[in-house]
């Protein structure tokens, strides 16, 4: 059976832990209400689309940019829950110890590449502004949907360190 990831024996209780936590949770708040959100948009257009014969205009649009705000934002509280998929095939016969120096080298990597990927989008994002670009339906700037992937990115990588650093402490 699963274990639950929820439970409050779980979360940090020093002070960086606990703001990072906090954070994470209210951006997986946010994007949990994103895919509300985009749910009720959905069915909207499609009951237009399937009654009036009116859908929404640009709902495909709406739903790729908060998709992908969506799910970026939902990664740093995953992460801050040990919530990813981990595929341990190779690492059962493994010692708690070793599993956690494993865990602090996924970690580490994590967070380059969630640096990485945050500095990026930024600089996309100052792109698509200073370029005016603008979906084609809608017109909507393109870097409103770049704007929070930026700041959940840079915040994944931030938990993916701590993460790394409650591991080395666990493994020593």
């Amino acid at each position: 059976m699963s274990e639950a990831v929820f439970d409050d024996s779980s979360r940090p209780t020093d002070p960086v832990g606990r703001t990072l936590d906090a954070i994470s949770r209210l951006f997986a708040i946010c994007s949990g209400l994103m895919l509300v959100a985009m749910a009720l948009m959905s069915v909207y257009s499609i009951l237009g689309r399937s009654f009036f014969d009116s859908p929404l205009l640009g709902d495909y649009e709406l739903v790729q940019m908060m998709s992908a705000v969506a799910v970026s934002m939902a990664l740093p509280f995953c992460q801050m829950v040990n919530g990813h998929v981990i595929v341990d095939f190779f690492t059962t016969r493994n010692s708690a110890r070793t599993n956690a120096r494993l865990d602090v080298i996924a970690a580490v990597l994590l967070a380059i590449c969630s640096f990485a990927i945050a500095w990026r989008v930024v600089l996309a994002t100052v792109e698509f502004r200073s370029n005016h670009d603008a979906t084609m339906l809608l017109s909507l700037p393109t870097w409103w949907g770049y704007a929070p992937m930026g700041p959940s990115f840079f915040l994944l990588g931030c938990a993916a360190l701590y993460t790394a650093w409650k591991n080395a402490k666990a493994s020593t």
